[in-house]
C-alpha cells in the first residue's frame, strides 16, 4: 500500500518521513513539491495539497513551517528569504499556484526565479521535458483560461482536473489509470471530483 504524502514543512511530518525511510527506502525517491502561492489562496492550496497527499506525493506547504511563520510575524524579509530558499533547495519540484491575486505578490516572482535556478538549472544536463515539469504552473478557476505572463510560460502548465491528474502521473511514474483504480486520484470525467470547486473541471 502506498503511503500518503508528507508535508515536509511540518516538523512532525518531516520527522515521521525520516523514520519511515528507515523501513522503506523507496520513500527517499519520491518527489517533494515546494508550493509557491499567494497567502489569500491558501484555502484552495490546502484542498489541492490534500489531493496530492492522497496520491502519495510529498510536498512543502509553508503554513506548517514554524521558522517561516515566525519570520513573517516579525516581518523580517531576510529570515523569510532564507526560509523560502531552504524549502526550495530541499525540494525536487515546484508548484506555482496562480490566481488573479498572485499578480500583486512580491514573493511569488522571487520564488519562481530562485526555483528555476535551484531546481531546473541544477539538472540542466537531463532532458528538457523532465526539467520543465519540475517547475509547474497551476492556474486556479478564475484564470484557468487566461494567457499567463511570460515569466510563467517557462513551466509545465496545469489548467484543471484532467491536467493535474496527468501531472501527478508524470511525477510519480505511475499511470493515471492505475492510480484511479487504487483510488489515489479521481477521474476527471466522473460527475464528482474533489477539486471541481478550485480547478477547471474541463481542462
Amino acid at each position: 500500500m502506498v503511503k500518503k504524502g508528507y508535508n515536509k514543512a511540518k516538523f512532525v511530518d518531516s520527522f515521521k518521513w525520516l523514520l519511515d525511510t528507515l523501513e522503506d527506502k523507496e520513500l527517499e525517491k519520491r518527489p517533494c513539491i515546494f508550493w509557491s502561492h499567494k497567502r489569500e489562496d491558501k484555502p484552495a492550496c490546502r484542498k489541492i495539497a490534500e489531493y496530492l497527499k492522497d496520491a502519495g506525493v510529498d510536498y512543502y506547504l509553508d503554513e506548517e513551517d514554524a521558522g517561516l511563520q515566525s519570520a513573517s510575524t516579525e516581518n523580517n524579509p531576510e529570515k523569510i528569504t532564507e526560509s523560502i530558499k531552504k524549502g526550495i533547495s530541499e525540494s525536487t519540484h515546484m508548484l506555482v499556484v496562480i490566481s488573479e491575486k498572485t499578480y500583486s505578490s512580491q514573493w511569488v516572482p522571487f520564488e519562481v526565479g530562485y526555483g528555476h535556478a535551484t531546481i531546473l538549472d541544477k539538472d540542466a544536463s537531463e532532458n528538457k521535458q523532465k526539467n520543465k515539469i519540475q517547475l509547474a504552473i497551476l492556474t486556479l478557476q478564475d484564470i484557468s483560461e487566461k494567457t499567463l505572463p511570460d515569466y510563467l510560460q517557462v513551466g509545465y502548465i496545469i489548467r484543471g482536473t484532467k491536467s493535474i491528474n496527468e501531472y501527478i502521473s508524470e511525477i510519480s511514474g505511475k499511470t493515471e489509470g492505475t492510480m484511479i483504480n487504487e483510488t489515489r486520484i479521481f477521474s476527471n470525467i466522473k460527475s464528482y471530483h474533489p477539486l471541481d470547486n478550485v480547478l477547471n473541471w474541463r481542462l
